[in-house]
């Protein structure tokens, strides 16, 4: 058991990223296509990298394919199944990633591709993040206006 939490406890973005890396850039590009026709994901980026991880006690190193997929919450789940299941890899990283501000161009985007049926998401505000607590002994914003002068007497 993992001494880590497994369930994002503040996600509250309204699109996620789910990273993963594969051997070649042609698995990469076979999970992309699957899971873009699952419509798991709107999109997919493939970045060519160089990999130096610990395994099986030494430093290794490998040239891999970075996946980024960009998704909704209500998506994450599946495509995690997805990429667990058919993942080359023994130990596959699957990452997800909060976006807690997205444009609401893009987040129409985002809702039309893998939601068409869904109400389409509120405009203006969208999410809002809780007000940052302050530590004790932090200074305050400052003033935002000119000090007035004395006049001379």
């Amino acid at each position: 058991m993992s001494p880590y939490p497994l369930d994002p406890v503040e996600a509250r973005g309204p699109m996620r990223l789910v990273l993963t890396t594969y051997p070649s850039a042609d698995a990469a590009r076979r999970a992309a296509e699957s899971a873009l026709s699952r419509r798991l994901a709107a999109c997919a980026h493939l970045v060519p990298i160089e990999a130096r991880y610990w395994w099986r006690g030494r430093v290794e190193s490998a040239g891999e394919t970075l996946v980024v997929f960009k998704t909704v919450p209500k998506r994450v789940g599946g495509l995690f199944r997805f990429l667990g299941a058919a993942h080359p890899y023994d130990v596959p990283e699957l990452i997800e990633v909060d976006v807690p501000r997205v444009a609401p161009g893009y987040l129409r985007y985002l809702a039309e591709t893998l939601d068409p049926d869904a109400a389409p998401p509120p405009l203006g505000g969208g999410t809002t993040r809780p007000a940052a607590r302050r530590g004790r002994g932090a200074r305050g914003p400052g003033r935002t206006r000119a000090r007035r002068r004395r006049r001379s007497k």
